[in-house]
Order: C-alpha cells, then structure tokens, then sequence
C-alpha cells in the first residue's frame, strides 16, 4: 500500500480546521483565522507522528493533540472544556458522515487490509468541495433572506450629476442627516460615470465636508452636489460616499426627505 504524507497531512489538517472553526461558531467564540490555521497544523503533525506509535502511547498522542489543538485556537480558560467536548463531538459526527456519504456513492476508500487512503482522490479534496457547497448554499440562503427583507423599501429613481443616471434608492427613514438644509444622501454602490464626477468634482474642490455621527464615533466626509427624483419627489441634495464600504443591491441611501420624514 502506498501512503502519500502530503495526503495525510493535507487531509487532517483540512478536516481539523474545519472541525476547529464549526465548534468556535456554534459556541460563538471569536477566533482569529491564524488560530484555525495554526490548530489544524497541529493536528497534521500529531497525525503524521501517530503512524510511529501504538497502544497506551498512541492514546496519549491523540489526547494531547486534541487538547493543543483545542488551547491554541481559542486559548485557556473556563470556554476551553466545553471547547474540547464539542470538537470531540463535531470529529465523530464528521467521521460518520464522511464514511456514509463514501459508502453510499460507491467509493472505494479502504483496501484489502482496512487500510485508508487507496482513494485515487484524497479525502480533502472531497471535504473542501462539500465545503465550498455548504458555504455557497449559505450565502445564497443570506442573500435571498435579506433581499426579501430590504425589497419592499427599494424604489426606483434618478440622479442627475452631470446627466441623468436611472438607479435604484433604498429608503431610510433614520437618516436625517443634512447639510445647511440639505438633505445628504450615501452612494452605496457605485453607478454610471459617479466616481469621474465625485473625482472631478474633489480636485475642483467643489465639495463640502459634512460631519457624521455613528456607532464607532464622529467622522467627516466629503459630499458633492446632485439632483434625486425618487418617490414622486425631486430635491437638491449632497451625495456622500460611506465612512466605512459596504455591499448593497441597491445604489444609494435615500434622506428621509424622500420617504415621508
């Protein structure tokens, strides 16, 4: 039989950082990702140094690697007991499903001794493409749930900056936020030639600094003049680009001038 150590390696520590991370989400532990990588690590070399031992010393091996894997991800304390059972959990839970799912499918994973990887296909390979699926159908799943939420308050309008571009508005009652008057309105997403204009109209310095007030504190930031007909209303507003990115379906964040505030 050959055994490939790259496919051992590559197989646990996979597998053990995924185990590793679905304990510290379903225990809501803030973990870093260098931690997952560094406890998956130490599970492929307590792997490849198992092959070496046996008996009472092939037992210890896998306690200690269980319990350096679980301290390294998250750390000591109080969190690190229900840690270790959870993995513990998670690993045979894992164990059986991938086993099922070969068994079920037809594929051949042992050979005449009961001896693993006689796959043509190593182990990870299957788990990271079961992975990639989960985390697709999820984001999926979020998106279409947060789409449903938000659609009722996104309408349609125009902007009009140096000629008129037809996007989409999301109405938000909670910002009042105006400038001598003004209603100030955030460009999400970008669209059209906005980001020529915005430029254009920084180095022209035609802009104005408009203070914001959020969660994290007070921020300045720069806005440009613009027209938005939206919801039966046409105003003089400031277009403002967000303190912070962030990923909308929609192009911008209307004032509540337009939605009734």
């Amino acid at each position: 039989m050959n055994v490939y150590v790259e496919y051992v390696v590559c197989d646990n520590f996979v597998l053990d950082a995924l185990l590793l991370w679905a304990a510290a989400v379903t225990l809501k532990l803030p973990v870093k990702k260098w931690r997952l990588v560094l406890g998956g690590a130490v599970g492929a070399a307590c792997a490849v140094t198992s092959v070496y031992l046996a008996g009472v010393w092939l037992y210890l091996l896998k306690a200690a690697c269980l319990f350096a894997m679980c301290a390294v991800t998250v750390g000591f304390g109080k969190k690190l007991f229900w840690y270790i059972l959870l993995t513990v959990a998670y690993t045979f839970v894992a164990g059986g499903a991938v086993v099922g799912l070969f068994n079920l499918f037809h594929v051949d994973y042992l050979n005449a001794d009961g001896a693993f990887y006689e796959m043509n296909v190593p182990l990870f390979v299957y788990v990271l493409a079961a992975a990639a699926v989960g985390f697709l159908c999820y984001g999926i799943a979020v998106y279409v749930k947060q789409t449903k939420k938000i659609a009722p308050h996104i309408v349609k309008i125009a902007v009009t900056l140096n000629k008129r571009y037809d996007v989409t508005g999301f109405c938000d009652s909670g910002n009042s936020l105006s400038y001598d008057g003004t209603p100030v309105c955030f460009v999400t997403k970008k669209f059209g030639g906005f980001a020529d204009y915005y430029a254009r109209q920084l180095l022209e310095r035609k802009f104005v600094s408009v203070p914001v007030s959020t969660v994290a504190g007070s921020v300045t930031v720069k806005a440009v003049e613009a027209t938005i007909y939206a919801c039966g209303k046409q105003r003089r507003v400031y277009l403002a680009l967000p303190a912070e990115k962030c990923q909308t379906i929609y192009n911008v964040l209307l004032n509540s001038e337009f939605c009734g505030g």
